[in-house]
């Protein structure tokens, strides 16, 4: 069974179209895996699909906001209970 690491960085390597080695968990949304905004959104809705067995949660805009790296995104989805 794949960690949660390993599920995050297959949907970021996906939406985001980034090599699985540039994903790392201090790595940069924006900066690293250039992202921009409407990628951010896209991002966090398959964040949402992925996780959807495990847990029932949104990413609000106030969250999204404060997602900048990809340890962000497991930080969120360990507060959710995912890990």
């Amino acid at each position: 069974m794949a960690t949660v690491f390993e599920r995050v960085r297959d949907v970021v390597v996906r939406q985001l179209k980034v090599s699985p080695d540039e994903v790392t968990p201090e790595a940069s949304l924006v900066d690293d895996l250039r992202a921009d905004s409407l990628d951010i959104v896209d991002l966090t809705i398959a964040i949402e699909e992925e996780f959807a067995d495990q847990a029932q949660f949104e990413i609000r805009d106030e969250d999204a906001e404060n997602i900048r790296t990809v340890q962000d995104i497991l930080d969120f989805l360990a507060h959710q209970g995912i890990h």
